[in-house]
């Protein structure tokens, strides 16, 4: 037995949980580019050469929410100023009329809208964006496959006439956040706007206007919750009967308002597996099917295409303040990692001087662009699709850590070289992950994490020293 097998099995029988793996290298790997060193341009014609079948993933950031999650560190600003929509929502075109080059030249297959709370803005503002599209892409609506939103119970349940109009201008998947079903739950999450009454009416809501795919998702580890309280959540949303469920561990990050609370810690909770078994079992006994480590899906109707595609290696074109795009040369943002309305006007100005360019990314060596589909894409892949990228040069790492995940009954080998995910792999498929992190991208995790801890008073008086804040290891390098 190697000591990669060892090691593998100690983290699978701690029962350790790392945050969920939707990117690689994350975002907070990324540091500030040069100025002038990087245009959307040459980043974008270079990625153009690396494929056969040039593909592309669409994602606009709309970053404004009426209220902020606990839970949350992701790139939003309160603000409900509709006149401040309104040159956002300029801004977005724009930038959208800006990227026609990099559009055109390649199939566009999936649209997603996300934030923030992309259902504050009005439907004129959607009209708009659809509208920008089809000026620069005319047929866009014959190659794309999903079309996606993401909205709050509350602003469907506001207005939900509005959304009707958004299933009019072609919407195919609503993100509806719902975390739980349980009142103390949700209020401890911070959606006290959101009470599960409102939930129940904005999935009804939802489903009578005919939406084709309707995503929600449920989250394991909030204080107080208990496994009797997470039971009653997985079963009324199983008969509720979306279309597509995420369920997800708990992550606090040092830069969400959970770190300052007391009620957490960074450490996570090994018996939140028991809530995984137990929600896995109850989807799929309601005919569901596990597309991911995270989501189900019901057949020929649910799932997240977006996500499946850049996990396969489609490249992602991000607008918006706070937008990443993910490119086989540069993952990058335009702005900084963290949110402010100084930043989004400053986003705003530049826009509408057609200024924008690269200025907060990750430069992607071979190496990591072999890492990045072996951290997401395990579900099933090819390893022969590697090959291109140079994964020769790290081929004897690769192959003893898939031997340990043999071994320790997480992926199939398939043929000749394809691997593929067993049932205990999805379950585990995030210790997996972590452990193709290259030792570059791990140390540029932990400097960030740990600096936001540093920074955060209250957290560091609650938490003391930080202990797994990143990944697997703890700030001292040991599990």
């Amino acid at each position: 037995m190697n000591h990669l097998h060892r090691e593998l099995a100690e983290f699978i029988d701690q029962g350790v949980i790392p945050p969920y793996q939707y990117s690689y290298p994350p975002r907070s790997t990324y540091r500030p580019l040069d100025e002038g060193a990087w245009n959307a341009r040459d980043i974008w014609a270079k990625d153009l050469d690396s494929y056969q079948v040039p593909e592309l993933n669409l994602y606009l950031h709309v970053p404004f929410c009426r209220y902020k999650c606990g839970f949350c560190n992701l790139y939003t600003v309160i603000s409900t100023d509709r006149d401040l929509y309104d040159a956002y929502t300029d801004a977005l075109c724009t930038q959208l009329r800006d990227h026609a080059e990099v559009i055109r030249a390649r199939r566009l297959r999936t649209v997603y809208i996300g934030g923030g709370t992309p259902a504050l803005l009005s439907t004129r503002h959607f009209e708009q964006i659809f509208r920008t599209l089809g000026e620069i892409y005319p047929n866009w609506r014959s190659t794309v496959e999903e079309v996606a939103l993401e909205a709050t119970p509350d602003s469907i349940v506001a207005d939900p006439d509005g959304f009707g109009r958004l299933l009019d201008l072609g919407l195919t998947r609503a993100n509806i956040g719902i975390q739980s079903l349980v009142p103390k739950e949700i209020r401890e999450a911070g959606r006290g706007q959101a009470s599960e009454d409102v939930i129940r009416q904005a999935i009804a809501i939802v489903q009578e206007r005919g939406l084709p795919d309707l995503s929600t998702d449920l989250i394991m580890g909030f204080a107080g919750q208990t496994p009797q309280t997470w039971r009653r959540s997985v079963d009324e949303l199983a008969r509720l009967a979306p279309t597509t469920v995420s369920t997800y561990f708990l992550t606090v990050r040092p830069d969400a308002w959970f770190s300052r609370t007391g009620s957490y810690q960074y450490m996570w909770k090994p018996e939140l597996y028991e809530r995984y078994e137990y929600a896995r079992q109850v989807f799929t006994d309601h005919g569901y099917v596990q597309e991911g480590s995270v989501r189900y899906k019901k057949p020929g109707r649910g799932g997240y295409a977006q996500k499946v595609l850049t996990f396969h290696g489609v490249p992602l074109l991000g607008l918006g303040v706070g937008a990443r795009s993910y490119t086989s040369v540069l993952d990058y943002m335009t702005g900084s990692v963290k949110p402010s309305l100084a930043e989004v006007g400053d986003y705003i100005t530049k826009a509408r001087e057609h200024r924008l360019t690269p200025t907060t990314g990750f430069v992607l060596t071979p190496e990591e662009i072999v890492r990045k589909r072996l951290v997401l894409d395990t579900f099933d892949l090819d390893l022969a699709e590697l090959d291109r990228f140079g994964l020769d040069a790290i081929a004897d790492e690769v192959d003893a850590v898939l031997d340990a995940a043999e071994s320790n009954r997480l992926v199939h080998r398939v043929g000749a070289r394809r691997i593929q995910l067993t049932p205990k792999g999805f379950k585990y498929r995030d210790i997996l992950s972590w452990m193709f992190y290259s030792d570059h991208v791990k140390k540029l995790d932990r400097e960030y994490y740990e600096g936001l801890h540093h920074a955060n008073a209250r957290a560091r008086q609650n938490m003391g020293t930080p202990v797994r804040i990143t990944g697997i290891a703890t700030s001292q390098g040991t599990t």
